[in-house]
């Protein structure tokens, strides 16, 4: 048995306590989750499990039969919930980082166990594939899989399905339950209580850096999990999403870009006709491979597309932001908080009387920015990477509202964020488009089209299939219905 302990780990970022005196226990033999609203400190625990971070005191022992570990985060393997993965390489390559056995290109892995592995996560056929051509879903696989090619005794789980499909989510969780049963020690951390219920025996959640409660056996269920954290929310702003989603917006019929008869070069999508209006949320929903995520990479200006004719399409007299799906793409992580918030604007904003940069003018954006877009965070001068995923998500997200776009496209917006972030991010964005811009968003769970869309435009082998006025919908059920419909058209 692999005994895994925490003890009184504490961990400062300025003001704010990240861990406080948090301890642990932990054995091998069974999945064990962690839950916790954002800024509870999974993340920094996460990191300070995996070597990435430093406690300021506190000790973290691993034990095996053979004794305690000397350095524990050389046997943890991290499947982070934004992929570490290197786009230039082919899938294969990246399997065999850290494992090569010669400078001459060698590979240290064994050929058959990544092929197994490979084959079992799907993603087989793109072994000689560069990272950069294939999607988000396959490079969280190719992260899952680097993980099980590791000789871990400790596995660290985070968010590690935000990407898959039900069914990639299920084959994950067999994986997992798998290294439990061969005595290591697995934890996942996710804002999907249900995986929680799917998977574990025993649930920790977090509370200002410590545990708060725990839930074990027959406690695990979604209901409990949810009345220990609603216990947690303290913050008045926190609501359910579904309750303010469909109120009054400003539309006033004007169009602000409209795509006639537009294609993919690539052929990913095809004859796509759609307008982007004024004081509307537009979603976009389809399966990988339907070309809703390629169409809407396309609108934010990430891919090009031709009109009809075969000209390039263009994007005349109308400004666009675009946020891709992973904060490994949009969140500047050498950089602080409010570095970050200004980071879209020009010289003019940024710039006084003189040509160079005001830090005074800079830190009075970021402070007014951190409390417009409602970033939990001890100052602007801390480090982005000290912010929870959710929090990380507000300043990107008010990094292109300061920037002033007249449209933000924007991939699965509160992918890995909890449910207080969720509200937060859904009532930026509506409140956004309130003021007379165009908001479209990507999104891979009919939850959230429910939640923040005023329209879904379904894609069925890169063409649309379907069109639906969520407002019409009384419950997000039926709309779930709907849209596999049109999915499988």
């Amino acid at each position: 048995m692999i005994g895994l302990s925490c003890q009184n780990l504490k961990k400062r970022y300025g003001a704010t306590r990240a861990l406080d005196g948090l301890d642990l226990e932990l054995t091998s033999g069974m999945i064990v989750g962690v839950a916790g609203p954002n800024g509870a400190g999974k993340s920094t625990l996460m990191r300070m499990l995996a070597g990435e971070e430093m406690p300021d005191s506190g000790e973290i022992v691993l034990t095996r039969k053979d004794g305690p570990v000397n350095e524990v985060w050389r046997r943890v393997a991290v499947v982070h919930q934004e992929p570490q993965v290197w786009p230039n390489m082919t899938v294969e390559q990246n399997l065999a980082v850290g494992r090569e056995k010669s400078w001459f290109g060698k590979i240290g892995i064994d050929p058959k166990a990544a092929e197994t592995v490979m084959r079992r996560l799907g993603i087989l056929q793109y072994r000689d594939s560069e990272l950069s051509d294939l999607s988000l879903a396959v490079r969280q696989r190719v992260e899952i899989a680097r993980a099980m090619l590791s000789d871990a005794d400790v596995y660290l789980f985070d968010e590690p399905n935000s990407a898959l499909t039900e069914h990639e989510s299920h084959a994950l969780f067999a994986t997992m339950a798998e290294l439990a049963e061969d005595d290591r020690v697995v934890i996942l951390i996710t804002h999907r209580l249900n995986d929680f219920v799917r998977c574990c025996k025993r649930v920790l959640v977090l509370r200002d850096g410590r545990i708060a409660g725990e839930l074990v056996d027959a406690e695990v269920t979604e209901t409990a999990i949810a009345a220990q954290l609603a216990a947690l929310r303290t913050d008045p702003m926190d609501a359910t999403p579904a309750t303010r989603a469909h109120d009054e917006r400003a539309f006033d019929s004007t169009v602000l870009l409209s795509l006639e008869g537009c294609s993919d070069y690539r052929g990913l999508f095809k004859d796509i006709t759609l307008d982007l209006w004024r004081g509307r949320v537009l979603a976009l929903a389809g399966v990988e491979g339907s070309g809703a995520r390629e169409l809407a990479q396309a609108l934010g200006g990430y891919r090009d597309m031709r009109q009809r004719d075969g000209a390039a399409f263009a994007r005349k007299d109308v400004s666009m932001s675009y946020l891709a799906a992973s904060r490994g793409d949009t969140v500047f992580r050498n950089m602080t908080v409010g570095e970050n918030l200004v980071s879209r604007l020009g010289h003019k904003a940024l710039c006084g009387r003189t040509p160079l940069l005001d830090p005074a003018r800079i830190e009075e954006i970021a402070r007014s920015a951190v409390g417009r877009y409602r970033v939990k965070t001890g100052g602007t001068s801390h480090p982005i990477t000290s912010l929870s995923g959710g929090n990380q998500q507000k300043v990107v997200l008010g990094a292109v509202m300061e920037h002033g776009a007249n449209i933000i496209v924007i991939e699965e917006p509160t992918r890995g964020v909890d449910i207080s972030s969720k509200a937060d991010i859904y009532e930026l964005l509506r409140n956004y488009s309130r003021r007379g811009n165009g908001v479209l968003v990507f999104c891979t769970e009919v939850q959230e089209i429910f939640d923040v869309a005023d329209e879904v435009i379904v894609l069925s082998r890169g063409r649309i299939s379907g069109r639906l006025d969520v407002s019409e919908f009384d419950n997000m059920t039926v709309l779930a219905e709907q849209i596999a419909h049109y999915e499988n058209a």
